[in-house]
C-alpha cells in the first residue's frame, strides 16, 4: 500500500478495514499528503462520517473536477454506520461509474469490518480493499524495533516483551509509549526492561514483576515488601490479581509441558515466549508440585470470590492471597 503511494497509483476507491486505527489513520496521511497539495486541501479534502451521511451529495461531488488540484479526496469514517440503503447507492455507483479518468478519490474506513460483503467485492475489481490488523506478533515486534531505529536506538529483548505485555498489540498505544520511552532515554542508544517499567507504569510496574517473581521463587519477605509497595501504588488490585493468576498459569502450563517431554526450545516456541522468561519459569516450575498448583487456583478462586463480594480491603485479600500461595506445605 504504502508502495504504490510513492509512486502515485492511485485508484478511485479504497476501504479500510480492520482494528487497527493507527495504520488508518497513518496511511490516509500519506494519501492526503502526496495527493493534495496543501494550498488546496481546504477545497479538495472533504471528512464526512457514516452517519446522517448526505450520500447523494458526495456522489455529485466525486463527478466534479478537483479545483486548482489534480485530485480530490473524499473520506467517509465510520463507514460501519452507512445505512442499508445508502450502501446500496453506492454499490450502484461503483457498478455504473466510468473510472477511466480518475481524479476523484473516495476512502471507505470502517472501525473493524463490513458485513457487506459485495460491497466488499464490487471495490475489488475498481479499487483497493485493505485489512489493517496485525496479528502476527513477529511482524508486531518488528514494527516495534523499527520505530526505536529511526532515533538510532536497539530495545533489548526484554524490554521488548514487556513492552507487549504492558501495552498489548494496539498501535496508536504503542506509538504513543514508544515516543515516551524516547524521550525518557534521551540519548542512551539500548531500551533495557527497566526503562520499559518506568516509563508506562513508574515504579509501581517494576515492583509488580518483582512480586511475581518472589511469587514464583517462593521469597515471602521479598513478595510482602512488594505488595505494601504496590498498596502506594496507583495500580489497580483487579491488574494485581489478573498478574498473578498469570504467573501461576505459566508455572503449571510449562511444568506440564516438561513433564510431556518438551525440551527448552520446544517450550519456547509452544508458549511463544523469549527465552529469558521461559527460563526463569522453569526454575520456578520446579519449586512447585502439582499439588501446590492445585491449591495456589483453589486459592486464586478464593480471593477471586472476596474481591468480588467481601468487605474486607483489597490489598489485605492480596497480601493474604500471596502468603498462602508462598506459604502452602511450610
Amino acid at each position: 500500500m504504502l508502495n504504490l503511494i510513492k509512486q502515485e497509483r492511485v485508484y478511485p476507491v479504497y476501504l479500510f478495514l480492520g482494528k487497527e486505527n493507527y495504520l488508518k489513520e497513518n496511511i490516509l496521511k500519506k494519501l492526503r499528503d502526496k495527493l493534495i497539495t496543501p494550498t488546496s486541501k481546504e477545497l479538495n479534502y472533504k471528512v464526512f462520517y457514516g452517519e446522517k451521511l448526505p450520500l447523494n451529495e458526495i456522489i455529485n461531488d466525486l463527478q466534479i473536477l478537483p479545483f486548482i488540484s489534480k485530485y480530490k479526496l473524499v473520506v467517509i469514517k465510520e463507514a460501519e454506520k452507512i445505512s442499508k440503503e445508502d450502501e446500496e447507492k453506492l454499490i450502484n455507483y461503483f457498478n455504473h461509474y466510468n473510472f477511466k479518468n480518475i481524479f476523484s478519490i473516495l476512502i471507505l474506513i470502517y472501525k473493524e469490518t463490513t458485513s457487506n460483503k459485495e460491497l466488499i467485492k464490487i471495490i475489488e475489481k475498481v479499487g483497493i480493499v485493505i485489512n489493517l490488523d496485525i496479528q502476527d506478533k513477529s511482524k508486531l515486534n518488528m514494527w516495534i524495533k523499527a520505530k526505536f531505529k529511526q532515533s538510532n536506538k536497539n530495545i533489548s529483548p526484554e524490554a521488548l516483551f514487556y513492552l507487549q505485555s504492558w501495552i498489548g498489540s494496539d498501535l496508536n498505544r504503542l506509538f504513543n509509549e514508544i515516543e515516551k520511552i524516547d524521550i525518557y532515554t534521551k540519548d542512551q542508544k539500548i531500551i533495557e526492561k527497566e526503562d520499559i517499567m518506568i516509563t508506562i507504569g513508574g515504579s509501581e510496574s517494576v515492583n509488580i514483576f518483582k512480586v511475581l517473581d518472589s511469587i514464583g521463587n517462593r521469597e515471602i519477605e521479598n513478595a510482602i515488601d512488594g505488595m505494601v509497595k504496590l498498596d502506594q501504588s496507583n495500580l489497580h488490585y483487579l491488574s494485581i490479581f489478573t498478574m498473578i493468576y498469570r504467573q501461576i498459569k505459566l508455572i503449571l502450563q510449562i511444568k506440564l509441558l516438561l513433564v510431556s517431554g518438551f525440551d527448552f526450545k520446544k517450550i519456547e516456541k509452544e508458549l511463544k515466549l523469549p527465552s529469558f522468561v521461559v527460563e526463569k519459569i522453569i526454575k520456578q516450575s520446579k519449586k512447585y508440585t502439582f499439588k501446590d498448583i492445585c491449591k495456589s487456583y483453589k486459592l486464586l478462586n478464593i480471593a477471586d470470590l472476596e474481591l468480588k463480594n467481601s468487605q474486607k480491603e483489597p490489598q489485605i485479600i492480596l497480601e493474604e492471597l500471596v502468603m498462602n500461595i508462598i506459604n502452602q506445605d511450610k
